[in-house]
């Protein structure tokens, strides 16, 4: 966690160098902004939505939340999850040259979740937010003039404390508890991304 915290460090001080070298008088440099979603978290009943910005040429900051709070307690049903994501990504590439947000980037990230899932009888909860960070990779594609497709990979590493329990007689039941730690595959995306904005207001496309 602490290398994680140093890289992102790291990339935030080469940015505000970056940005201060910017000409000021650029009108068409940034800023660019997006709001996004991905469809995948739609997909599974999780409503996900999220605002991107550039915060100099190459370097963009990104921040995103999920929320889902479904029930059918007559079936023993949960599905409940929120939390958020913070993202700082370099783009490269030829594309980005061209169009905001466009094009390869990496990435740091730091993410914090709780949630409780209940399905067949059994159930999983964090009593406490769930803590990540890690790496992310990914490619942004125009899909016309204010649209992009957005996608991407993250790994990384999250630590929280899970119960394990079951609904029994309108209640519900402590089987376990436990220090959860994981290590590898944490997010897919497969993010719409619409920059808002009229004529040249806000539109990706550098020069025009």
């Amino acid at each position: 966690m602490r290398a994680f915290f140093l890289i992102f460090v790291s990339i935030v001080s080469i940015c505000a160098v970056e940005a201060k070298g910017e000409d000021a008088s650029c009108d068409d440099c940034f800023p660019r902004f997006a709001v996004k979603t991905n469809l995948l978290h739609d997909l599974a009943l999780t409503p996900d939505i999220g605002i991107e910005a550039m915060v100099a040429k190459r370097f963009s900051l990104s921040l995103s939340g999920v929320y889902a709070w479904w029930s059918n307690d007559s079936k023993h049903r949960y599905w409940r999850i929120r939390g958020g994501v913070m993202e700082m990504r370099v783009w490269f590439g030829d594309r980005r040259r061209e169009r905001a947000l466009t094009g390869h980037h990496i990435g740091v990230y730091g993410s914090i979740h709780d949630y409780d899932f209940e399905f067949g009888g059994k159930g999983w909860q964090s009593p406490e937010p769930t803590y990540g960070a890690g790496l992310s990779y990914g490619y942004s594609v125009p899909l016309n003039g204010w649209f992009n497709l957005d996608l991407g990979i993250k790994v990384g590493y999250s630590v929280g404390n899970i119960i394990r329990y079951k609904p029994q007689c309108g209640t519900y039941v402590c089987t376990g508890h436990s220090f959860h730690r994981y290590f590898g595959l944490t997010g897919l995306d497969i993010s719409l991304v619409w920059f808002p904005g009229n004529g040249n207001k806000n539109k990706p496309n550098y020069g025009l």
